[in-house]
């Protein structure tokens, strides 16, 4: 592991030991002391993509309320809804 990381622009970098965020201000003394560091050789951590966020879960409500809907579609005679198309006209709701 370096003592920097890159980050996902070239506005700043990460001092590992601690986290600090560094801008790249020529008047910042981090940024002064990395851009030493980076003179005498060495090679920053490349920026790594944080992980995606896991799916949203439906609430219970949520789900009470998919199955109540599918049970209505079902007495009109109308194919159930996926989950999927649930979760869209649940989004399409909270836009309006």
């Amino acid at each position: 592991m370096a003592d920097y990381q890159l980050t996902a622009t070239d506005a700043s970098v990460i001092r590992t030991a601690d986290g600090a965020c560094i801008p790249n201000d020529d008047a910042n003394r981090d940024w002064v002391e990395y851009q030493a560091w980076l003179a005498a050789g060495n090679y920053p951590d490349p920026y790594v993509e944080p992980p995606k966020p896991p799916p949203e879960l439906l609430a219970t409500e949520d789900v009470v309320f998919f199955n109540h809907e599918n049970r209505l579609r079902g007495l009109e005679g109308k194919p159930a809804m996926t989950f999927k198309e649930f979760v869209r006209a649940k989004a399409e709701m909270r836009a309006d």
